[in-house]
């Protein structure tokens, strides 16, 4: 061989070496599959979570929406109640016991009408922590 033509002379390796070098590898990969596929999972479930307080969050508009409605119609029930009372009054000066009773009713539909509203906002209170702590 002439001068320009030579081979590089390459150290010898050992193969107990490489064998170890692949088992390495070998573990690295069993390690990183099992990273990937936990990931997976919890990227699964975190879709099914989201899905379910999205369902959630439409739900509570809904029954929200309802309740106002609701409390919108008990709200102008006690209005007309309390026009009617008056108009009583005003006309059958002499029943007294009849006026009272009707003026107790609407104050006790306007209670109930309040404690319908405070309770909806403590509901409303406790589905908005439900869904961010699962979030």
């Amino acid at each position: 061989m002439g001068l320009f033509k030579r081979t590089p002379k390459t150290p010898p390796v050992d193969p107990a070496e490489v064998a170890e070098l692949r088992r390495q590898i070998e573990e690295l990969n069993a390690r990183l599959h099992a990273v990937t596929s936990v990931d997976g999972d919890h990227a699964r479930r975190l879709d099914e979570l989201d899905g379910k307080v999205i369902s959630l969050g439409a739900r509570v508009t809904q029954v929200g929406t309802e309740v106002t409605h609701q409390l919108g119609e008990l709200s102008g029930d006690i209005d007309k109640l309390g026009a009617r009372t008056d108009e009583i009054a005003s006309t059958i000066g002499d029943l007294p016991e009849q006026v009272e009773a009707v003026r107790s009713d609407q104050a006790r539909l306007a209670n109930e009408q309040a404690r319908y509203e405070i309770r909806f906002s403590q509901d409303l209170a406790e589905v908005a922590d439900i869904a961010m702590k699962k979030r």
